[in-house]
């Protein structure tokens, strides 16, 4: 279930593979201290730990950067990659961040929408997951607007680097329930 190029269009909105000079738009908005904490991340101190961190995910292929259509400026970024919940190879997490300049315009809806219609269109993902903070509203939302349902919240989920303990809401979607859905729109 690899994932190669990736370029997908949307109305206002591009998903395309992640660039090394993407590296200063990166860092600016993860530096950003409302964006990464509710993510789960740190804000980046500094250029150079964009840099590590953005390589990383350039080399593992599972993370795509979200530009506005007709700047192909990075805004954010979505994560396609297999999940350690469910026990089946079959199913594919969902991970997302945007920069906060850039909240509240629908954009990130639009993204885990075509991300949705990638998924289950051109892979053989059978499940699709996505979880959040349970604090983390702005992400509640748009899993809700995309059609996620819900399965539960856990408890105690992880660290954070803070050394917070946070809970988290976990959601999910079928290639039969999108289909379903696609059929009836």
């Amino acid at each position: 279930m690899e994932v190669k190029s990736v370029k997908l269009i949307g109305n206002h909105i591009v998903i395309r593979e992640l660039r090394f000079s993407d590296k200063e738009a990166y860092y600016e908005y993860g530096k950003d201290p409302l964006v990464g904490p509710d993510a789960g991340w740190k804000p980046f101190p500094s250029l150079s730990v964009a840099e590590r961190v953005l390589s990383g995910q350039i080399l593992s292929k599972e993370t795509y950067a979200i530009a506005l259509k007709n700047e192909d400026i990075l805004i954010g970024t979505i994560s396609l990659y297999h999940t350690a919940l469910r026990k089946y190879n079959k199913v594919k997490s969902l991970g997302f961040s945007l920069a906060s300049s850039y909240w509240n315009h629908g954009y990130m809806t639009e993204a885990v929408q075509l991300m949705i219609d990638f998924t289950f269109t051109k892979t053989d993902c059978l499940v699709l997951e996505v979880g959040h903070h349970s604090d983390n509203y702005r992400s509640k939302r748009v899993v809700e607007k995309c059609g996620f349902n819900y399965d539960g919240t856990l408890c105690s989920y992880k660290k954070l680097y803070d050394g917070r303990v946070i809970d988290a809401c976990f959601y999910s979607m079928t290639k039969e329930e999108y289909e379903r859905k696609k059929k009836n729109e």
